[in-house]
């Protein structure tokens, strides 16, 4: 039974093998002696009989290889000698070197001169390996002193010695961290002489050289045929390769004859990881922690409940979320919801502490219709062309009524007692444009009396400026108006196709536009508005465009017509908190968003007095909710569009 599993052990472990048959060379092949008075033994053993020692140099006939013996022949006076002799004691013989006869005697050094030198040259090797002290020179040294011990009659002694070196060699590739080659060796000494390999290492302790003694010791008797290696890794399901072949994902549980291989560990977004693998024990455990190459990134939304995607691929995550891992790099995030506009933004992930964080503002792209305040039959208005809002949550309108300016409070309920019941309005002809700063002042343009006229929050006329004209300071039917953080005043110039700049006093800072359809120039500009940026929005007849406080051109987008993204004269424009841009497309009766690139969002409205519907939308004011109000000249109303419900 012993011996079957020997055998059985040798097929499954070729590595481990000391003696592995190997199919004869198909050319002939020569040998070279490359030691003094080397044995030619009767079999391919440590310490089996002499037939022959062959001097330095001699040339001899291979017949095929066992392991590590080659199998020659000789002649001795004529007589052929068939026999093996170790690796170690020769060298493969150039081209041209022909056969020599083995001297029928070969003079050389005495027993006891051989015996002396291995051992003064084992015990400075083994001084090394004791001290730890340049083990590489201690096993070049001693792997020498296995040829030698090939000149030692005593077949006893010459095992021994061999078992010596062997067990040497093992602890110092064991020392130096060479697990496989210590094995190797350990196997090698318990091949040569069992016996005697297992009384040197009786008093051996050190667990990390005893387990693999221990190992080899169960290779050589077969009783240690399969080994188990438990890979997991951190995180998990990350793919396995064993000498290049996969096997799974991470956890597994590896099974093997072999216990020296190659382990691969791949997963997106980390390093690889590559190890030469040597198991020591019939069971054991390797954890790896994956070296990132990216980081975490914290994507949150409002709302929320947003779903992720990460370059197109859905990540099957919702915000607010933590994605594991991103690698490095330029990556295309997209957040989707219904009812709501993609939000699509580009991240770098760059190496940094802890995970980066991305916060996303979803703007609405279904409104609900919410309330109505007016009807094309009713008398609320007669002839509404502005709307704005206050901080306090109240919207104005300017209106062609014998009130003029008219204040709603947050609920939408008329203020009737505001401006002494619109006596102090009564100077505006045209009112056409309204906008309101942050101490609750109010400018309203006159496109009848070509002027802006300035109201405190109470209703009362505080001053008013411009006239009739197109030189500096000057109005031609002046409509939109806006203010921006600074107060200073911006008014759409429609009748010069300009824009001008005003203090809050009144004063004429700077103006810019000249007709025409290009950029930096007007058709009709009708309405303006200020982002959080404190960038100047203007629409026209014919585009939109995004300036500088100074007038700069910035951006600019539309064209004329009825697509998504087209217009036709429209008088109404507004900016949210996000910067989203909502414009009153009043001759498509709808309403278009865009965000502050001109990229368009979303639209509603189609003409009618019905729900959603419009006629002639001409100004657009958004509630600190977020809620959009239209004002529709035609259909003498203002409609509410909500975000939806969450």
């Amino acid at each position: 039974m012993e011996a079957t599993r020997r055998s059985a052990l040798r097929a499954i472990l070729p590595s481990f093998l000391l003696i592995i048959l190997a199919l004869g060379p198909t050319a002939a092949v020569k040998v070279k002696v490359i030691v003094d008075n080397a044995s030619i033994k009767a079999t391919p053993e440590i310490g089996s009989q002499t037939l022959a020692n062959v001097a330095l140099n001699t040339v001899l006939d291979v017949d095929l290889k066992k392991g590590e013996w080659y199998k020659v022949t000789t002649t001795r006076g004529g007589t052929p000698i068939t026999g093996f002799i170790h690796e170690l004691l020769v060298e493969e013989a150039g081209e041209g070197e022909a056969t020599t006869e083995a001297p029928s005697g070969v003079p050389g050094k005495s027993q006891g001169e051989i015996s002396a030198e291995i051992e003064l040259r084992m015990e400075e090797s083994k001084n090394l390996i004791r001290q730890e002290k340049d083990l590489d020179k201690a096993a070049e040294d001693l792997r020498p002193l296995l040829a030698k011990a090939f000149s030692i009659e005593d077949r006893v002694r010459q095992k021994q010695i061999a078992c010596e070196a062997y067990l040497w060699l093992g602890l110092a590739y064991a020392k130096r961290g060479d697990s496989y080659g210590a094995l190797k060796e350990f196997r090698n000494m318990f091949e040569v002489d069992y016996a005697f390999a297992k009384e040197v290492t009786r008093n051996i302790y050190d667990p990390s050289v005893s387990s693999f003694i221990d190992q080899a010791e169960q290779h050589y008797r077969g009783l240690l045929v399969d080994y188990a290696l438990e890979i997991t890794t951190e995180p998990k399901e990350a793919s396995i390769k064993i000498d290049g072949k996969e096997i799974g994902l991470t956890p597994e549980v590896y099974r093997t004859p072999i216990p020296k291989f190659t382990l691969e560990i791949v997963k997106e977004g980390y390093k690889p990881y590559r190890e030469e693998v040597f198991l020591s024990q019939a069971s054991s455990k390797k954890d790896i922690l994956l070296e990132s190459i990216g980081r975490k990134v914290q994507v949150s939304s409002v709302p929320p409940a947003a779903r992720v995607f990460l370059d197109d691929r859905d990540t099957g995550m919702v915000t607010d979320c933590e994605l594991p891992h991103v690698a490095y790099g330029v990556h295309n995030l997209k957040l989707k919801k219904p009812d709501w506009a993609d939000f699509e933004q580009s991240i770098e992930v760059l190496e940094g502490p802890g995970p980066l964080s991305v916060a996303a503002v979803l703007t609405v792209k279904d409104y609900v219709a919410g309330q109505r305040f007016g009807t094309p039959e009713g008398k609320l208005f007669k002839l509404p062309k502005a709307i704005a809002f206050d901080r306090e949550g109240n919207f104005y309108v300017a209106d062609e009524s014998d009130f003029r300016l008219k204040k709603f409070d947050p609920q939408g309920r008329p203020q009737s007692s505001w401006g002494d019941a619109s006596r102090e309005f009564r100077s505006l002809k045209k009112p056409s444009g309204i906008a309101i700063d942050g101490q609750g002042f109010l400018y309203v343009t006159d496109a009848g009396a070509n002027c802006v006229m300035k109201f405190s929050k109470e209703g009362k006329f505080v001053a008013k400026w411009g006239k009739q004209g197109s030189k500096p300071g000057e109005l031609m039917g002046p409509l939109g108006i806006a203010v921006d953080r600074s107060s200073d005043i911006y008014v759409a110039d429609s009748g010069n196709s300009r824009i001008v700049k005003y203090s809050t006093g009144g004063v004429a800072k700077k103006y810019w536009g000249k007709p025409g359809p290009g950029r930096g120039e007007f058709v009709f500009p009708a309405a303006v508005a200020v982002s959080s940026q404190n960038e100047i929005i203007v629409v026209d007849r014919v585009h939109v465009q995004r300036f500088t406080p100074e007038g700069e051109v910035l951006a600019s987008w539309g064209k004329a017509g009825t697509g998504d993204g087209e217009i036709n004269r429209p008088l109404g424009l507004a900016a949210d908190p996000q910067d989203y841009i909502y414009v009153a497309d009043t001759g498509n009766n709808r309403v278009q968003k865009f965000d502050l690139n001109g990229k368009f969002i979303t639209k509603w409205g189609s003409a009618g007095t019905g729900e959603g519907q419009m006629v002639g939308p001409v100004s657009i004011a958004i509630s600190d909710n977020g809620s959009v109000l239209v004002l529709e000249l035609d259909n003498s109303r203002i409609q509410e569009f909500k975000i939806p419900p969450l």
